[in-house]
């Protein structure tokens, strides 16, 4: 059995909740009881975006 790192365990949670708010950041750092500062930098540090969403991400302004 391959066990996962903990920062792609992160990585992928973190998907998971940003689908399940639609994105809504502000809603997903309360669920994830973290600062918008910490979300918006995980964010950036796992590259993730928003499906749909062309080039930068513009939630992150």
């Amino acid at each position: 059995m391959k066990l996962k790192s903990l920062k792609q365990s992160e990585k992928e949670h973190l998907e998971i909740v940003l689908e399940q708010t639609h994105w809504d950041l502000e809603k997903t750092s309360r669920l994830l009881k973290i600062s918008m500062q910490q979300l918006k930098s995980k964010i950036t540090t796992y590259g993730l975006k928003k499906p749909g969403s062309q080039g930068m991400n513009t939630n992150l302004e």
